[in-house]
């Protein structure tokens, strides 16, 4: 599933971790709780991680930080993305590579999988359970799933009162309402946001035996689930 972010959010690839932080609430702390997670439970072993949608690299860069020894692969389907992360990374020696490849693909044996505002892109979800699927078969006993997005609540007017919080931020990063709703039409076009509750249901019919979310500020939460068992 080819996509181009510079399409998609109206503005260039050098720009991004800089406007990022501007269309989302709690960008940084949703990062930090991945990573204060990958550390519960994985420890500061050498793990290997992929990074689905890794975009510019910030995860992966922040995860080889964070851990010395983890091996990171950063897969993408946007070329411009790609050479932003292999330029972030490049002081990784190796231990960050860039592949471009789609999320939807099955992935090799990892103790880790990460995900950040990137998943919603799927807007299909018996697509989105066969991704869940993938990453649960990849995983190795003990491993994690980790995805740091927007999960909307299932009722009409939770979903109005997230919109209105979501639409004030942006407002006070200098986004007037009238843009920030425009926003939101466009980004509609590709995007989906589930709600918490379907995620966790989804993670469940692809196998994991315990769904969790491990932080929530509605409509942003970090979900996803430890691989318990082998398969059966």
């Amino acid at each position: 599933m080819p996509h181009s972010v510079s399409e998609h959010l109206r503005l260039r690839i050098a720009d991004y971790d800089r406007a990022i932080r501007t269309f989302i609430p709690y960008y940084d702390r949703m990062r930090e709780v991945q990573l204060e997670v990958l550390e519960a439970v994985l420890g500061a072993s050498g793990v290997r991680v992929i990074d689905l949608g890794g975009g510019t690299g910030a995860l992966a860069a922040a995860v080889a930080e964070r851990f010395s020894e983890a091996r990171v692969e950063i897969w993408d389907t946007d070329p411009e993305m790609l050479d932003a992360a292999r330029e972030r990374c490049g002081r990784f020696e190796g231990r960050v590579r860039c592949i471009e490849r789609s999320f939807t693909e099955p992935l090799p044996p990892c103790e880790a999988v990460a995900a950040c505002i990137a998943l919603h892109h799927v807007k299909d979800l018996s697509t989105k359970r066969a991704i869940y699927r993938n990453i649960r078969e990849a995983l190795s006993p003990g491993g994690v799933f980790l995805n740091a997005d927007c999960a909307m609540s299932a009722s009409p007017a939770e979903q109005a009162r997230c919109y209105r919080g979501w639409a004030a931020f942006m407002t006070a990063q200098g986004i007037d309402a009238a843009e920030a709703e425009r926003h939101f039409a466009a980004w509609a076009l590709e995007d989906y946001y589930p709600p918490l509750a379907s995620e966790l249901q989804l993670l469940r019919e692809a196998g994991f035996d315990e769904p969790d979310c491990f932080w929530r500020s509605a409509p942003f939460a970090v979900f996803g689930a430890i691989q318990g068992r082998e398969l059966g």
